[in-house]
């Protein structure tokens, strides 16, 4: 695939007639529909996927591989820019395109997982803080509210100086203990500490409702906005928040220990909510038995709501300094296991989010020697590889607005009974 450079990115198929057949073939054994397409027929809207939307009806393992935000916008994107010699050699052996996600309003990772493995629906989805509780070993009662935060920095004036405090996690365990068992008019405010600058809060009580609109404007040099109620029954869960945040931002300002960070965490940004919700589980859907391999909670969050394993790796963050050498062994032990292997890549959101795409660029070269090249010994007879993203994240400086993209996302299948496509 070296060489094909488009606004899409390299896993692009340069041509309809390549790809279309053998299409019959792929959903047959794994119900997953690629959609390809041309460099002149981007502009277009592509059909759906539907990722394992059938029964599996041959004994296959299923590894798929996950690059959050590994998607972009431009000419030249960090991933057509890589020099990944081992995943454009399972290019070669299969096929690509593109799959159109379908996100309506929000394009955001939870959503963007349940969607691969074809488990999302408005009615089933719990929300984001919830899954996030789930993802960090936490166990909501049915009315609790789960919300998802960031710690953050706010200059003397109340305006938002870094969104996510500078990424430091200095003291951020310390400020979590603090905040942690608060109440506020009966509710009682759970506070953990979970990936990096985020946090998790369930709040426990009566009158709860998960019908809010978050305060994170998702950027920076204005005012941290108040939570709002969407509706009458979600006004006592706004005042609380607020209550709550105004707290934090009292409590942590006279910290010391915030006088040993570059940034303060001096507040929280309300991001999203969720409440308890169940599904049907991934195997009894589908017949098979899953894993996911993340050091992120939404990620595991997912797969626990889904009745899915999940795996620790020692030495894996969700950072661009994650041990991915020992993500993929762990991959190749799973696969011996289960049938459908979810291996999540998280750093490449985070650089993206960063607007350093040079990063981005070396980040994804690490991920095709450490993951592709890892995964060699797989026996591709038995197995199907599936290399695709959550969603697009635009990394570049230049690019104005949120950095997630509602646009299809590159997809890469390869392994038993895919045909290959020529594509090199």
């Amino acid at each position: 695939m070296r060489g094909i450079r488009s606004d899409i990115n390299a896993f692009i198929c340069p041509s309809l007639s390549t790809i279309l057949e053998g299409m019959k073939s792929i959903s047959r054994i794994s119900g997953f529909l690629i959609i390809p397409v041309s460099p002149s027929m981007i502009e277009s809207w592509i059909s759906g996927i539907n990722f394992l939307t059938v029964p599996t009806i041959m004994v296959m393992k299923y590894l798929l591989i996950v690059l959050d935000g590994g998607g972009d916008i431009g000419r030249e994107t960090p991933l057509s820019l890589a020099d990944k010699p081992n995943i454009d050699c399972l290019a070669k052996s299969g096929r690509v395109g593109l799959l159109d996600l379908k996100y309506e309003r929000v394009v955001d990772s939870d959503i963007g997982y349940l969607k691969l493995l074809s488990s999302y629906s408005k009615e089933e989805y719990p929300g984001r803080g919830y899954l996030e509780a789930l993802g960090i070993g936490l166990n909501p009662g049915d009315n609790d509210i789960c919300v998802r935060g960031n710690f953050a920095t706010l200059d003397n004036r109340g305006n938002i100086v870094d969104r996510r405090a500078g990424r430091d996690e200095t003291g951020l365990e310390y400020f979590c203990e603090l905040l942690d068992g608060m109440e506020i008019d009966g509710v009682r405010f759970t506070v953990r500490k979970s990936v990096g600058h985020r946090v998790v809060i369930v709040m426990e009580g009566k009158n709860l409702s998960d019908r809010i609109n978050p305060n994170d404007p998702k950027r920076v040099g204005v005012p941290l906005p108040q939570v709002s109620a969407k509706s009458n029954e979600g006004k006592f869960t706004a005042s609380v928040l607020n209550r709550f945040v105004y707290r934090v931002n009292k409590i942590l300002s006279r910290e010391p220990l915030n006088r040993k960070r570059r940034l303060p965490a001096n507040t929280i940004i309300i991001r999203s909510t969720g409440k308890k919700k169940t599904t049907r589980g991934f195997k009894e859907r589908f017949g098979l038995k899953g894993v996911c391999i993340s050091a992120m909670p939404v990620a595991r969050g997912v797969a626990g709501f889904l009745g899915m394993d999940w795996i620790e790796v020692p030495g894996a963050t969700g950072t661009i300094n994650t041990d991915l050498r020992a993500k993929a062994k762990k991959a190749l032990e799973a696969v011996k296991k289960y049938d459908l292997v979810f291996l999540h890549i998280n750093g490449t959101d985070i650089v993206s989010h960063d607007r350093k795409p040079e990063e981005k660029r070396r980040f994804i070269e690490r991920i095709d020697r450490d993951i592709v090249g890892g995964i060699k010994s797989l026996d591709m007879k038995e197995t199907v590889v599936i290399i695709t993203c959550d969603h697009r994240t635009a990394s570049s400086p230049e690019y104005k607005g949120y950095e997630h993209l509602n646009l299809p996302v590159p997809v890469l299948v390869s392994g038993n009974g895919i045909k290959s496509d020529s594509i090199e």
